[in-house]
């Protein structure tokens, strides 16, 4: 019974993992000689309301600003059942700024797996970033 759980929590893990990070890596660049460039809070003031309408290179920028340990662990936290969270991954947390976390955490929470508590994982991912945020302000 306990190796089903664990054999359960391992494919619910990878496939949260596959969720964020096929899409991603599937965005071609026609012109590989062009990098795409850091959207600052000018360009996303006009946000879309649907993760879905973001532009590709941005979640990808943000994406790639979080190792995948500290991405396990931010996933876990949000759409998993962690509760603990460490200083090294509130500080990419919060390196990774409030709008990339914010749009990676919507972009996931848009899945099918994950759409019908859309709402809760929101707010999941606010708690989280506020949390770290609390972190380097004491």
């Amino acid at each position: 019974m306990a190796r089903s759980n664990n054999f359960s929590f391992t494919m619910f893990l990878f496939l949260g993992i596959a969720l964020i990070v096929s899409p991603i890596l599937a965005i071609e660049n026609d012109d590989e000689s062009t990098t795409a460039e850091y959207i600052d809070d000018e360009n996303i003031a006009a946000s879309p309301e649907s993760s879905t309408e973001i532009l590709p290179g941005f979640l990808k920028n943000c994406a790639n600003t979080i190792s995948k340990a500290a991405g396990d662990k931010i996933f876990n936290y949000i759409f998993g059942d962690e509760n603990n969270l460490d200083y090294d991954t509130c500080s990419e947390v919060t390196g990774s700024g409030k709008e990339c976390h914010g749009a990676l955490v919507k972009y996931v929470a848009e899945g099918q797996m994950f759409k019908g508590n859309y709402d809760f994982y929101l707010k999941r991912g606010d708690d989280l970033y506020n949390i770290c945020l609390a972190v380097f302000v004491d």
